[in-house]
């Protein structure tokens, strides 16, 4: 049996779930239909310039409450979360491609019918986000990484970070699953530089993850490894403004070199936070919210 429908039938048992949940959904979240599945997404709303967030796993949407606040005033601000994570159920046939998470990135804005945004992804998930500018480029105005390095810097790091039996289809699949609020919990600990913001990260996934939330983590992993790092969907438009937040105190990234990006993005600029680890954006909401300001609303 292909791991992508292993996840869909695991996580289509916790559908009731995430439908009750549903039913309590705050106004702006919603399901909404993608040629790749239903992902549910929460739009603040506005006539700000529209800015674009996908969760990097195991967090959710529910961990960006403190940075929309700080930006819904200047921004229209919106999060969604990409199959096979939080409240989006992974579909049968979605193997967490390059060219498969860059159409459910390009269908949204699309779906949305946006003006050209700003793109916030982190890790992986920042692939996507360059393969989805050769598909949807008048529709990104600028791209804003986060803990994104070369891809193959992210598959040399998978090798060291990663056990091998979550690289192993199927049986990956089957330990992710069943092991996925402690794996949340393990990997926060890990990642995350403050250890009572651990806590609160931890706390807000492993609740999702018990109201019939996704982490196909395994997934993930076995489609970026397969992927080719030279492939050309990872060469964004020369033009096109990048900008790269590396949390320095990612005790996971050690050995990572975040200007190995270039290799992608030529035009990269990196904007370090000492004490930030894996998740910059939702670690320092305040310094990252004013760097949004600064490269994204006029003087």
């Amino acid at each position: 049996m292909k791991p992508a429908r292993i996840d869909a039938l695991l996580y289509g048992t916790l559908a009731g779930r995430r439908e009750r949940v549903a039913a309590g959904w705050p106004e702006g979240m919603r399901w909404v239909p993608t040629t790749s599945g239903t992902i549910r997404v929460l739009d603040g709303g506005g006539d700000g310039h529209p800015v674009v967030f996908a969760p990097d796993g195991p967090c959710v949407i529910e961990h960006y409450a403190a940075l929309r606040a700080l930006l819904e005033p200047d921004f229209r601000v919106i999060v969604f979360d990409l199959p096979g994570f939080g409240f989006s159920a992974p579909p049968a046939d979605y193997g967490h491609r390059l060219s498969e998470g860059a159409r459910v990135v390009a269908g949204l804005l699309e779906s949305l019918a946006l003006p050209p945004v700003t793109l916030v992804m982190s890790c992986v998930n920042g692939f996507y986000a360059m393969a989805a500018t050769r598909l949807a480029r008048a529709r990104i105005a600028r791209l804003v990484l986060c803990q994104t390095p070369s891809l193959a810097a992210m598959q040399r790091w998978t090798e060291r970070m990663v056990p091998s039996p979550i690289t192993t289809p199927v049986l990956g699949q089957l330990l992710s699953f069943f092991s996925r609020r402690r794996i949340a919990t393990g990997w926060y600990r890990v990642a995350v530089a403050d250890r009572e913001q651990q806590a609160v990260f931890s706390r807000t996934a492993r609740t999702a993850l018990r109201q019939g939330g996704c982490y196909c983590f395994a997934g993930v992993v076995q489609g970026m490894l397969a992927t080719d790092a030279a492939d050309p969907q990872l060469q964004p438009p020369p033009d096109l403004p990048v900008t790269m937040v590396w949390g320095k105190a990612d005790r996971s990234h050690k050995r990572t070199d975040p200007a190995s990006l270039r290799a992608h993005c030529p035009q990269a600029e990196i904007v370090p936070i000492a004490d930030a680890g894996h998740f910059p954006e939702l670690e320092a909401p305040e310094a990252f919210a004013a760097l949004l300001r600064r490269r994204c609303l006029p003087a």
